[in-house]
């Protein structure tokens, strides 16, 4: 089989997270994955499928996936036997600064000859920091990097560059015409080109979900594609219908303030509502699972709205779920207008929003002050009314102003809420922390910054400001101490207990309401106190051992790996099992058949390719 032109290298948030015992608590418990932070992000797809199109071979290789299922997989190996044009790796989501080096570190070390491209939001913040990095070569900045990445491997296809340009000819001259570029020649000068490729809209990628398929078939590699580690037993399917937000959240690293003074962006970037029904739709054809729409249509407008959800009337068979941001604009009325327009077209829809607080002084200091929480109340009480199959409600904590008595109404506001619905247990209540970072290049992160060297007051003191500091952090014993922030409204160990507080209370409420089995509440509420106290415990052991460090002793190591065993059985599901973020699908023949067609076509074209590559072989004057 040829090899491929470009592999696509998702890494475990910490490279040796087998041998480490690290407490990571309920930082994933809101997400597919676990504390690995296995799920590679939506521009592999993309960027996978538009380099595809364009006759550049693509290999997605979900590294944290495959060392996830097989503990004994030998990494080196692993890595060892591919030689592409170019190795790309993920640095989208901060947690990953640790993994991601390191795996680019071996990379380098294996193939010392084979350029390593970095990219994703947070590559793209610390760009500078990032390129000096004797194992990076090139960084893509931006949240949209499909065609500049195509720039990039025609020159290294065309080219004999491998590492590094050695000349400031043609090769040189090529790759400073690249947009988001930033590169580094022979003698280590660094060049920045503009960050200019910031599409207005968000039409020139498909998020089409048989390109993974195919390349699992083809490459032989179910692991390697996989989005995250129990994919197989929930195969949800995410869409996404814009690149940028309308809104300005103060600790989101994605809010409009954050795209446009760091990532470029100025406007949103909105899907065409006939190509986002057609990536809905296509999705369906080959995954099971149900689907999930990303970012709030809603900020795109009424009419954009009506033309996304009139476009899937008759052609769904998954069930879909909405993110909204809050409640439906335009006040209750439109709101049960538009709960009704989804009731008409779409067999079986749900909604996920993230409230944060349901204090409302608080919310409004995260930058959700367009809706109270009678608002809130109202729109989960109406969509549940026009035949919302679900609705997840999200709150958070360590968000700014926010005390311990708030945190610790959260479960009384629960059970008042469950009341309001009828216990009806279509309502799903969760709590997680703002963990482990708080996001870099949100509005909260810029102003603490600001206040170091201003001496200013600010709502966080930050822990670790560079890409070395974080990646420190990421090693530290629990996720206590791995947190970037120290809130001004509370104390961190206060902040951890309030958390596991609330969870126990809002895993009570539910219980009460009948909206969790009785054994898997009492399951879950065993599960929080004994993360609770298992956080005290490693505090005490800590104390006993020369305190929190990123580079324990050897004393404090070997008592840390006597807990390791309890330490990833208390770290994930936490504070809820992961079963109850899941919506109920269920498999078709549509499905399987698909599928099928799939893989009889992507089997066929490994045929030809091999007889190609036996052909060129018995013509080449060296065979024998």
């Amino acid at each position: 089989m040829p090899q491929a032109d470009l592999i696509l290298i998702h890494a475990p948030a910490v490279f040796d997270f087998r041998e480490r015992s690290v407490m990571y608590g309920p930082v994933s418990d809101m997400v597919p994955s676990t504390p690995v932070f296995e799920m590679y992000p939506l521009g592999f797809a993309t960027i996978g499928e538009y380099l595809e199109r364009h006759d550049v071979r693509v290999r997605i290789h979900n590294l944290a996936v495959r060392m996830l299922i097989d503990p004994k997989l030998n990494v080196e190996q692993d890595l060892g036997r591919f030689y592409p044009k170019a190795f790309g790796i993920d640095l989208h989501w901060l947690p990953h600064c640790h993994g991601a080096i390191e795996v680019a570190r071996l990379l380098k070390r294996l193939h010392p000859e084979i350029p390593v491209i970095f990219g994703g939001l947070s590559a793209t913040y610390y760009a500078q920091e990032l390129i000096e990095f004797d194992c990076v070569d090139y960084v893509l900045r931006g949240d949209s990097t499909e065609e500049p990445f195509l720039d990039l491997m025609q020159v290294l296809k065309a080219s004999s560059v491998t590492a590094s340009i050695q000349t400031t000819g043609s090769p040189a001259a090529a790759l400073a015409e690249i947009p988001n570029l930033s590169w580094k020649d022979q003698a280590g000068c660094i060049t920045h080109n503009p960050l200019s490729w910031v599409p207005d809209d968000f039409d020139h990628v498909a998020l089409d979900y048989q390109y993974p398929m195919r390349g699992a078939f083809r490459d032989r590699s179910f692991s390697s594609y996989l989005p995250f580690k129990s994919w197989a037993s929930y195969p949800i399917v995410a869409s996404i219908c814009s690149r940028g937000c309308d809104r300005n959240c103060y600790t989101c690293g994605g809010s409009h303030t954050a795209f446009d003074k760091h990532f470029g962006r100025q406007h949103t970037a909105w899907r065409d509502p006939g190509l986002l029904v057609r990536d809905i739709t296509e999705a369906q054809r080959h995954i099971w699972g149900p689907l999930f729409l990303l970012n709030d249509l809603l900020m795109g407008g009424r009419d954009y709205s009506r033309q996304v959800i009139e476009g899937l009337r008759g052609k769904l068979i998954n069930p879909i779920g909405f993110e909204f941001f809050g409640p439906p604009p335009g006040g209750r009325e439109a709101g049960r207008e538009l709960y009704q327009l989804m009731s008409r077209n779409l067999p079986g829809w749900s909604v996920e929003i993230s409230a944060e607080s349901h204090d409302d002084t608080v919310r409004t200091a995260f930058g959700k002050g367009h809706y109270s929480s009678t608002e809130l109340e109202d729109t989960i009480t109406d969509a549940l009314a026009a035949g919302c199959q679900r609705f997840d409600l999200y709150f958070m904590t360590g968000i700014p102003g926010q005390t311990a008595k708030s945190i610790l109404a959260t479960g009384e506001y629960v059970l008042g809420l469950y009341e309001r619905v009828g216990n009806d247990p279509r309502l799903r209540v969760f709590i997680a922390p703002m963990a482990p970072f708080l996001d870099i290049g949100s509005r909260a992160f810029d102003d603490a910054l600001a206040a170091r060297v201003s001496g200013l007051p600010a709502e966080y003191n930050l822990l670790a400001t560079t890409l070395a500091e974080h990646r420190q952090r990421m090693l530290m014993p629990s996720w206590k101490h791995i947190m970037n922030y120290r809130s001004q409204a509370i104390d961190t160990d206060t902040l951890v207990e309030a958390t596991y507080q609330a969870a126990f209370d809002i895993n009570r409420a539910k219980a009460a309401a009948g909206v969790v089995d009785q054994s898997l509440a009492i399951r879950t509420g065993e599960r929080i106190l004994r993360a609770r106290d298992q956080m005290r415990q490693l505090d005490e052991l800590l104390d006993d051992h020369g305190g929190p460090s990123y580079n324990p002793s050897v004393e404090q190591t070997a008592a840390l790996k006597a807990l390791k065993a309890e330490f990833e059985q208390l770290s994930e599901s936490t504070v809820a099992e992961k079963s109850e973020l899941s919506w109920e699908y269920r498999i078709k023949p549509s499905h399987l058949l698909h599928d099928f067609g799939v893989l009889a076509n992507q089997e066929s074209r490994n045929l030809k390719a091999w007889l190609r590559g036996s052909l060129a072989s018995a013509a080449s004057p060296n065979y024998k």
